[in-house]
């Protein structure tokens, strides 16, 4: 017979070898989501060369729970909302789907169309910024390796088509002082990051997703 405390250690080594490679998955699986959003922000540290102050990973509050913003780049020029997609394979899909598809070899996979993610996106900003319409220009970033099959619209670029974008001739909107405004009133409605938003977050997306007929 094995003694107890013998099970016992078997069990807590066991626990903490589960909790180990938990938290290692975890990490992996969050770093892989992050990469798109560290090649945005390196690009922009990079090559934008206006004013602007970049906030990543916002989350607000809006009329269905919540939503999760990539980026806004707060610009001289504008609020620039970026939705970020670091997808490979081949993309298909039109401005006004709901859907979108990625198609790898043979597997063909269907995501939200990112255009009218995005526009959520600037619809929850748009609630406590009192900007005009005009001053919103909302993107959609691959960087990734995909290919577009499709003509997906204006608004979607790849990751070395951006810094032309945000740079492109604009008439100046805001001064220093309204940046810092602009800045402050996002800092004050975003919720607080941590597991506990992002996990709220997504009990909110999965509703949606559960509600959501096409």
């Amino acid at each position: 017979m094995i003694p107890i405390f013998v099970v016992m250690g078997w069990g807590f080594v066991t626990f903490l070898g589960g909790l180990a490679l938990g938290v290692f998955v975890g990490r992996a699986f969050r770093f892989r989501g992050n990469i798109g959003e560290a090649l945005i922000a390196n690009a922009i540290s990079d090559g934008f060369q206006r004013p602007h102050v970049l906030l990543n990973n916002v989350t607000l509050e809006n009329r269905l729970g919540t939503t999760q913003i990539d980026h806004i780049l707060v610009a001289d020029t504008g609020i620039f909302v970026i939705e970020t997609k670091h997808y490979s394979g081949w993309i298909f899909g039109h401005p006004d789907d709901p859907q979108w598809t990625q198609v790898i070899y043979t597997r063909k996979s269907r995501f939200q169309n990112p255009i009218r993610q995005n526009y959520g996106h600037v619809k929850a900003l748009q609630a406590f910024l009192s900007q005009s319409a005009n001053s919103f220009i909302p993107l959609v970033v691959f960087t990734g390796d995909a290919t577009f099959k499709s003509v997906l619209g204006p608004t979607v670029l790849k990751l070395t088509e951006l810094t032309a974008q945000l740079s492109a001739p604009r008439p100046i909107l805001f001064d220093q002082r309204t940046l810092a405004y602009l800045v402050g009133c996002i800092e004050m409605n975003r919720m607080r990051r941590s597991l506990e938003t992002d996990e709220y977050h997504l009990n909110a997306v999965r509703r949606r997703v559960r509600s959501f007929k096409p």
